[in-house]
């Protein structure tokens, strides 16, 4: 069997596919039935006004060429060379007369696969379904000569006139361009109605209407990772992992528009969420997902300082401490990750005796945390007090940063806030001289009791109203 010859790019540029019956055909034409000769419409009426069709100049110029499935296929796979035509034809021009069923599919087919280039046409007074009876369906005569040539001067203006205008025709595409066009309003309101919930302090409306935005736009990994942030906030560990892996599935489909950035992002959030799971549900320790956050976004410092935290529980104390400097580098001498490398170093070292280069490092980290708790709302908060708190222990301060520390774990929405600030602290050394280091603990273990009873409480509270309702149901 012959290979298929496909046509050229540059000619499918030129050509007009036909998609109409071939022969004769008894058709139903207004009440009456008639014997219509399709070959001699193709040859008398269509050819000759395609062939009277100039292109654009600035498609190359010259004339558009009629081609016809039965008539102009050579090669032994007529289904796929029609199958090219449908596809990649400049123009494609259909004639409806007797509502043939391959005509109906190969229109349906152009339809879906381009929103321009499509005309209908029909014998004078031939019916016209109802599935695109909104459509231009053009009549045409062959009858007599002086009619035929008005239908060739009619269906050259038609196919020269679209052309150039290039308006969308197809009714399948404009019923989708109109169902994105929608979409992409509700979503524009979903995300704003988001931003103002954020604004007025809603964080958990604003998380819902991020998880609305996601099923309006399920290729956008932005809106998941910040549907990920209120959950993150109550240490919801298990939902943040699932919201941060659709994200970064979500990645995949943008392709070239994505952005190293957020890709990075979702990577290192991630990692966050897997190394606070417990269970058998994400074993995964994180290391993987930050080593990834870091290699995407080699300047984001909190992927670095994440980093450093998985590394030394595993305990990898000397790659913990080299990821916290880096973390110090990347940003500029940001204040947590310098007090992580501080503890660190105390650790490895098995004392703990700031010299001078710390202290004026300390002076730097006081001034930056500050000017965070004084803003109205703090930045950053708890972390900022935390921070800050750490700092003035270590500055012999011990009832400011009693103060502050109180401030910060008043600010905690979550046990793992106060659970993270202890275990940072548990890195110093057994034995270091710091002056209300056991008060600053004694707080934080207590009010991340506190927290921890909230949360079995809410737990409990969710399991039984879902109880209820499964009951209520079922009755």
């Amino acid at each position: 069997m012959p290979e298929a010859t496909s046509a050229r790019p540059e000619d499918f540029r030129r050509i007009c596919f036909v998609i109409m019956p071939f022969g004769t055909k008894e058709v139903s034409i207004g009440k009456a039935t008639r014997s219509v000769d399709f070959n001699q419409v193709y040859r008398e009426i269509f050819a000759p006004a395609i062939a009277a069709v100039e292109l654009p100049a600035s498609e190359g110029g010259g004339t558009l060429i009629p081609k016809r499935a039965d008539t102009d296929f050579h090669s032994g796979h007529i289904d796929l060379e029609m199958y090219e035509l449908i596809e990649y034809s400049r123009f494609a021009l259909a004639d409806i007369t007797g509502l043939n069923a391959n005509v109906f599919y190969e229109l349906g087919a152009r339809h879906r696969a381009h929103e321009s280039g499509t005309a209908i046409f029909r014998q004078v007074d031939a019916a016209i379904p109802f599935d695109i009876n909104k459509i231009k369906a053009l009549p045409y005569a062959i009858d007599p000569r002086a009619k035929a040539q008005e239908s060739i001067d009619t269906i050259r203006r038609v196919l020269t006139e679209s052309l150039a205008r290039n308006a969308w025709d197809s009714p399948i595409m404009l019923a989708l361009r109109k169902q994105r066009e929608d979409m992409t309003v509700n979503l524009q309101q979903v995300l704003i109605d988001a931003e103002n919930a954020l604004r007025g302090g809603d964080k958990e409306r604003a998380h819902q209407l991020w998880i609305r935005a996601t099923e309006l736009d399920p290729d956008n990994p932005i809106t998941f990772i910040k549907a990920s942030a209120y959950p993150k906030q109550k240490g919801r560990w298990e939902l943040v992992s699932q919201l941060l892996l659709k994200a970064l599935a979500a990645e995949k489909s943008y392709g070239t528009a994505r952005t190293e950035s957020s890709y990075g992002d979702a990577w290192r959030e991630l990692g966050i969420a897997q190394n606070k799971l417990e269970g058998a549900t994400f074993p995964a320790s994180g290391r993987e997902a930050l080593e990834r956050a870091v290699h995407y976004a080699p300047d984001d410092f909190d992927a670095w300082a994440s980093l450093g935290g998985i590394l030394r529980r595993v305990p990898d104390l000397t790659g913990a401490l080299g990821a916290y400097e880096k973390a110090v580098e990347v940003s500029e001498g940001h204040p947590y990750p310098r007090l992580m490398a501080l503890k660190l170093r105390a650790r490895i070292d098995g004392r703990f005796e700031p010299d001078t280069d710390t202290v004026i490092a300390l002076a730097e980290a006081a001034a930056y945390r500050t000017a965070q708790t004084e803003s109205d709302p703090p930045m950053d908060s708890p972390w900022c007090f935390f921070d800050l708190a750490e700092v003035r222990l270590y500055q012999k301060k011990k009832d400011k940063a009693i103060e502050l520390v109180e401030a910060g774990l008043l600010r905690s929405t979550a046990s793992w806030m106060p659970g993270t600030f202890l275990s940072a602290l548990a890195l110093l050394p057994e034995g270091a001289d710091i002056p209300g280091l056991d008060e600053v603990r004694r707080l934080a273990r207590a009010r991340e009791q506190v927290l921890k009873q909230q949360e079995e409480a809410e737990e409990a509270a969710k399991k039984a109203a879902g109880e209820n309702a499964e009951g209520s149901g079922s009755e």
